[in-house]
């Protein structure tokens, strides 16, 4: 008789670490299995990461045992970094990953559509208007037909009565359309070559939380579940495990301490038919849903009840049952991802692990590189290595795989215990794809982003570059067994670390400046550094720029002998006489014919592992008419504050002063101090040392303080030398008219004349944490508001205090100046400017 084969997959099972082993202690294994005989799912839509309520999430998951999802619509990348200096596409898959590490953690999957985080958005016109509506409902309604959930649930109201961020409103907005659409074979008919249609019982709003406010009101059916129940298989309560998912939100500053006791959570239906007082009322949750059902109902129910904690692998032989009786099943996902966690199981229950190691974590195209493959069987249950194959992703071709290298044939027996090692010689083409985010493999636009392969909307993680899959026989039956290609590293500190092998170019460039800003004709260098990751590495240097700007090297010629090292070439930069804005880009021609242009911005956190963005090699080049007074600056710096960077370009002298500093540096040597965004919410004393800085003021310094939040989490109380009021007003709408208060002011005239031309091009917002009221002492100077609201007068406060100046600006200068934009540099050097002589 020929063996049956059964696909395992090592991902997506309820796992307290990431690692290629796949073990579960023996609860966990049971509360899986008990999973696997609940059949029913449920898909959370909301805009963000961080948006999901991880308590009703890990209730749905862990408690009811529903296959939960939840769909962000966007990657977070217009948000603020609390962590380090990434903003945009950086922050995004930050974020991205932050989502992954939290569903690891409450038992969820995560799905995401195309829509991109393109900032603050106030009423639901603008979002849709930048996310092209039919594009991102179609993801939703992709979504919705492709994971097949029997129930659909909001974060967020579709009514505009409750208006939020506009991307909170349209994702509810875009679910609740989706929730019919999906079912309609007229709606985006091209999916159905792939997809059918799907009517899910019903969808719901998440909705009123802890506040009461409205519910007497409420006329729609409400449903209430009491989510803060313990889990015994767990050892902790849905409200504990919720804390610890909610806390991988670091870059958002979400850390939660674990809160144990009732929690209710309220369902507001939508749409659908009435639960009459139970969210999943009408939905058939056990195997009776199927033909076939009620032997894997049996079985299971036999499976459980005989379950020996102290030795799982027992269960294995009537596990193995369930298989045939799985593949007679109709094809959905419903089934497939079913059938995928029976393999899990089996797998976590006779603890088979198999980690496939090699000697670096980076890899090059064209490169020939071994792969030690690791198999261990730890119990006593026959299994026998038939063949080990290493696969590739490519984004274009997914959920098909490329074979890398294999041994077949092979009639090896793992006995128990007894680790058994298998040698892989890998040999990567010319061509091969490199490791990249697969939604950052084209650019972007301001809310989209492209990629063709519609099946990617299906992916629960981010693939790693390389996956191993073993071939192993049971009882009769051919398992695969699949575990990502890593390098592991003995830290003496961490311990074991592993690190998922990538593939990275040959040769990287990098500018040391990604914006350049002249004031005037004089030249400025700019350092490249070109790294080799290939050995004896021989080309030329070139560059591209508009005519009118001239770069200069003394010698284009690159030479790297051995890989891993790096050559710095300076490049000389002269600008035009006027003012021009030009993208100088950076290429190296290889002797052999290749050329190689691209940049490779590694991030790399302790609770999201390493990552790497790969982008055309650049750098902006701004020269502009500005004149400066000042020249010594003191830096604060706020959260992922780049402003001192763009300063340091611009030619000023930053010295960047620690909060436990202030009070025994002499600031009087400084023109002017800037506090950085968010610089009394992420230091701790910045209060109480403040006084320092206005006797500094009052001696006839000037004081830039940033943008502040009003948020209770704020490290130390905002302060200013007259009385302000912080408010979360902002002006969302970066195109919208910004009025000039008082024309007359040295702001705009000192000592550059700003004019309304100085606010085009601004990216993603105006300003935000606006100030709501203010001393008389203050002169307002900007005003500016989104559409259908009233004018916001708070967003530039100036005031002359003692012999100095001082100034709270809630405008957006941390994502202008970085971006070299003209207007906002001439008008934040003129604040800088204030009260000293050119």
């Amino acid at each position: 008789m020929n063996p049956v084969r059964i696909l395992l997959f090592f991902s997506g099972i309820f796992l307290t670490s990431m690692g290629s082993s796949q073990s579960l202690t023996s609860s966990e294994l049971l509360l899986e299995l008990e999973k696997l005989n609940t059949v029913g799912s449920v898909l959370f839509v909301a805009a963000h990461p961080d948006d999901e309520n991880t308590a009703l999430l890990t209730y749905l998951s862990q408690n009811e045992k529903l296959d939960t999802a939840y769909l962000s619509l966007t990657r977070g990348g217009g948000g603020q970094n609390l962590i380090g200096p990434e903003l945009k596409e950086g922050l995004g898959l930050i974020r991205t990953n932050e989502l992954l590490q939290a569903r690891q953690i409450d038992g969820a999957k995560q799905l995401f559509t195309r829509a991109r985080d393109f900032g603050y958005s106030k009423n639901p016109e603008d979002t849709l208007e930048n996310w092209q509506e039919d594009e991102v409902l179609g993801d939703v309604v992709y979504a919705v037909r492709s994971y097949k959930p029997d129930v659909i649930i909001t974060r967020f109201d579709p009514d505009l009565g409750r208006r939020t961020h506009g991307h909170h409103t349209v994702s509810a907005q875009l679910a609740l359309k989706a929730f019919n659409l999906a079912a309609d074979p007229n709606a985006f008919p091209e999916q159905l070559e792939q997809l059918g249609t799907h009517q899910a019982k019903r969808i719901y709003w998440n909705g009123y939380g802890r506040s009461s406010v409205g519910l007497d009101e409420e006329e729609r059916e409400i449903i209430e579940l009491e989510i803060g129940r313990y889990n015994p298989y767990l050892g902790t309560s849905y409200t504990e495990i919720s804390a610890q998912s909610r806390s991988m939100h670091k870059s958002q500053g979400f850390g939660r301490a674990g809160r144990r006791g009732g929690q209710l959570e309220r369902l507001v239906l939508l749409d659908g038919d009435a639960g009459d007082g139970d969210f999943l009322s009408g939905v058939d949750t056990t195997w009776a849903r199927y033909a076939e059902g009620g032997e894997i109902d049996l079985l299971l129910s036999k499976v459980i009840e005989q379950f020996d904690h102290s030795a799982p692998w027992k269960s294995v032989p009537d596990l193995l049952k369930l298989d045939p009786i799985f593949q007679k099943l109709p094809l959905s996902r419903e089934t497939e991802a079913k059938r995928k966690n029976l393999h899990e199981i089996i797998a976590a229950a006779m603890g088979l692990h198999i980690e496939a190691r090699s000697s670096t974590a980076y890899l090059t195209p064209g490169q020939k590189s071994d792969l030690q493959v690791e198999l261990n069987n730890r119990s006593p249950i026959r299994a026998i290595v038939r063949s080990v194959q290493a696969r590739l992703f490519d984004s274009g071709a997914w959920p098909e795989l490329t074979e890398l290298a294999g041994v077949d044939g092979m009639n090896e027996t793992l006995r128990s215990d007894v680790s058994e090692n298998v040698a892989l010689q890998l040999k990567l083409s010319e061509n091969v794809a490199l490791t990249q985010p697969y939604w950052l493999e084209k650019e972007p636009s301001s809310g989209l982003y492209y990629f063709d392969n519609d099946r990617l909307l299906e992916l629960h993680d981010i693939p790693t570059a390389i996956e191993v899959v073993s071939e192993i026989e049971i009882e009769g039956q051919l398992i695969e067994l699949r575990t990502p290609a890593i390098q592991v590293v003995s830290d003496p500190v961490k311990g074991e670390v592993h690190f998922p092998v990538s593939i990275r170019p040959e040769f990287v460039l990098h500018a040391d400046a990604s914006v350049l800003v002249f004031q005037d004709g004089t030249p400025k260098e700019i350092d490249l550094t070109l790294t080799s990751n290939v050995d004896d590495f021989n080309g030329t240097l070139q560059m591209e720029v508009s005519k009118d700007w001239v770069v200069d090297i003394e010698n284009a010629a690159v030479s790297i002998p051995q890989k891993e090292t790096s050559q710095v070439v300076t490049v000389k930069v002269t600008p035009p006489a006027g003012a021009s804005e030009a993208n100088v880009t950076f290429s190296v021609l290889s002797d052999s014919g290749k050329r190689f242009d691209l940049d490779s911005k590694n991030i790399e956190y302790e609770h999201i592992g390493r990552h790497a963005i790969l982008s055309q090699a650049k750098t902006k080049l701004v020269r502009l008419d500005l004149a400066r007074a000042g020249n010594k600056i003191a830096c604060i710096e706020g959260v992922g504050d780049t402003v001192p960077d763009t300063l340091e370009r611009i030619g000023y002298d930053v010295d960047r002063i620690e909060i436990p500093n202030i009070t025994t540096t002499d600031l009087q040597k400084y023109d002017t101090v800037i506090l950085g965004p968010r610089a009394f919410d992420a230091h701790v004393g910045l209060d109480r040392a403040f006084e320092f800085l206005t006797a500094y003021v009052k001696n006839g310094g000037t004081l830039i303080s940033q943008f502040n939040t009003t948020s209770f989490r704020s490290k130390s109380k905002f302060s200013s030398p007259y009385p302000i009021q912080l408010s979360r007003d902002r002006v969302s709408e970066e195109k919208v008219e910004m009025r000039i208060l008082k024309a007359e002011h040295p702001v705009f005239n000192t000592p550059n004349k700003i004019t309304k031309s100085d606010f085009d091009d601004w990216i993603q917002e105006r300003g935000l944490y606006y100030a709501s009221s203010w001393d008389d002492k203050y002169d307002a100077l900007v005003s500016a508001n989104d559409r259908g609201e009233s004018p916001k007068d708070g967003g530039l406060l100036v005031a002359q205090y003692g012999k100095g100046w001082y100034a709270y600006t809630g405008l957006s200068f941390f994502r202008q100046l970085p971006e070299g934009n003209s207007g906002a540099i001439r008008l934040f050097v003129n604040l800088i400017s204030l009260g000293h002589e050119n």
